[in-house]
């Protein structure tokens, strides 16, 4: 793959990818973890596709109303590959604990990929997977 960014460039380009990805991580309010995303991204996880970016968006709007507090959100690895100076993804191990309104705290470690393309001068997620270990604990 030939790259049409210069070190200083992809340099930049990865260090906005990761602190667009560490925004996003830590957002506390569905409007914030959305606005990270394009209209029309593509949204997978643990075996099931999204069939729209509206219907991730709802289910992402119903976490986020009984969302009591994060407890952690910690991206513990994170790979970012500079596709070109206006696409990169990123891949990331993660750890994320909350505590919803009900007093249930969710505890997750698992894998996150997603791919980032700039317009307009942002940076957002254009498709994005992620899976968790099936053994996450919830109290």
């Amino acid at each position: 793959m030939t790259m049409s960014v210069d070190a200083q460039q992809r340099a930049a380009i990865v260090e906005a990818v990761k602190r667009v990805a560490r925004e996003h991580l830590r957002a506390k309010n569905a409007t914030d973890a959305l606005s990270h995303y394009e209209p029309d991204a593509i949204v997978a996880g643990n075996a099931f596709l999204y069939p729209s970016f509206e219907q991730f968006a709802e289910d992402a709007r119903d976490f986020y109303r009984t969302l009591q507090q994060i407890d952690l959100a910690v991206w513990d690895e994170m790979h970012v590959q500079v596709l070109g100076e206006d696409a990169a993804v990123l891949t990331a191990t993660v750890r994320w604990s909350s505590t919803d309104t009900a007093g249930v705290r969710l505890d997750l470690k698992g894998a996150w990929t997603a791919v980032f393309v700039q317009r307009d001068g942002r940076w957002r997620i254009c498709a994005r997977h992620e899976s968790f270990e099936p053994h996450a604990h919830q109290e």
